[in-house]
C-alpha cells in the first residue's frame, strides 16, 4: 500500500512501476480498479472494473454480452466453473442463480485470481483506498494473506485517512508492505527538476 497526500506522486509510483514490468521480456497482467466516494452498488467497484477488464468488459455491453464475455474469461479446464461464474457474475452487473454468503464469495475471487497469476504474473492495482468500503478492505487482506503461492502482487494507493480508519492496515502480515511518501523538500524538487531537463 502506498500512502501520501493528494499530488505527492501515488500514481507516478505506479506508473513508473508499471512501465518497468511492461519493458520486461516476459508477460505480466496488469489490472487496475478504483474506489470510488459515492454512489449506489460502490462497494465492489474497483474489484468489478478488474474483473471487466480482464473479461474485455464493456459498460456499454449488455447483461447477455456480459454474461458471455465472462464465460470466456474463466478457464474451461476450471473443475468448479459454474460456481466460479456464480460468485464473478455480480462483479460484472450480471445478476448470480442465489445469493452467496461473504465468505463464500472471497474464496471464488480469490480463486479466479490466482487462476490468472498462475498463467501469468500478475499485478492487481486499486486506487483511492481511502474510499474503500470495510468489505473490500476485508476481501483484500484475505487476499493478501492466503494468496502466497502464486506470482500475484496487490498494489493499493491511499490516502491518510486509510490508515486512520484502519491503523493496523497492512500490520503483522508476512507479506504485506505500507510505503508512506511525503512531499519532497525545496531542494529535492530543484534537483528533480534539474535532472528531467539535463536528460
Amino acid at each position: 500500500t502506498i500512502v501520501g497526500e493528494p499530488g505527492v506522486g501515488k500514481s507516478r509510483l505506479a506508473a513508473e512501476l508499471f512501465a518497468y514490468v511492461d519493458a520486461k521480456p516476459d508477460p505480466t497482467r496488469w489490472r487496475q480498479g478504483r474506489c470510488l466516494p459515492y454512489g449506489e452498488g460502490i462497494t465492489f467497484w474497483a474489484l468489478g472494473e478488474i474483473v471487466k477488464a480482464e473479461a474485455s468488459i464493456l459498460e456499454s455491453d449488455s447483461a447477455e454480452v456480459a454474461a458471455a464475455k465472462l464465460d470466456a474469461a474463466v478457464s474451461a479446464e476450471e473443475p468448479d466453473r459454474q460456481w466460479l461464474l456464480q460468485r464473478l457474475a455480480p462483479l460484472v452487473g450480471v445478476e448470480a442463480g442465489s445469493p452467496a454468503e461473504r465468505q463464500e464469495l472471497f474464496t471464488a475471487w480469490r480463486r479466479f485470481f490466482e487462476g490468472l497469476a498462475a498463467s501469468n504474473p500478475t499485478v492487481l492495482v486499486f486506487e483511492d483506498l481511502h474510499w474503500a468500503n470495510e468489505a473490500l478492505l476485508a476481501f483484500l487482506e484475505y487476499l493478501a494473506e492466503l494468496s502466497q503461492e502464486v506470482p500475484l502482487l496487490v498494489l493499493c494507493s491511499a490516502r491518510p485517512e486509510l490508515l486512520v480508519r484502519r491503523p493496523g492496515w497492512g500490520g503483522g502480515k508476512a507479506n504485506a508492505v505500507t510505503l508512506s511518501l511525503s512531499a519532497l523538500s525545496d531542494e529535492d524538487t530543484a534537483r528533480l527538476i534539474a535532472e528531467h531537463l539535463a536528460q
